[in-house]
């Protein structure tokens, strides 16, 4: 064996380290990685387990549930004569802008 060829089987050797360190770095990152994903899975799980239970509670009590208690508030503040005046207001308007959209659709094609 000359000079040569130990200098290479050293340098193939000391390669050869280096991949293993990088081989053993990447296994320590990669069970690191399966254990934050396993992690995240997890509290993914819970959170839509929250959010399910919490859906469920709205349906089954309305008082729960914040939206459903903004929407009551809404509806029982719009109640009364006001509201009826405002939607027969709104009828009105709406059926004038439709007969209006109807007349010049057709003196338009006429």
């Amino acid at each position: 064996m000359t000079d040569d060829d130990r200098a290479l089987l050293a340098d193939a050797m000391r390669a050869m380290g280096e991949l293993n360190a990088d081989l053993r770095a990447f296994r320590a990152e990669m069970r690191e990685f399966k254990t934050s994903s396993r992690e995240f899975k997890s509290e993914t799980f819970a959170r839509m387990g929250a959010l399910e239970s919490d859906r469920m509670a709205c349906q089954k009590d309305p008082t729960v549930c914040a939206t459903a208690r903004l929407l009551d508030s809404h509806v029982a503040s719009h109640a009364g004569d006001k509201s009826r005046a405002v939607s027969v207001w709104a009828a009105c308007v709406s059926t004038v802008m439709c007969a209006a959209t109807l007349i010049s659709t057709l003196v338009k094609r006429g």
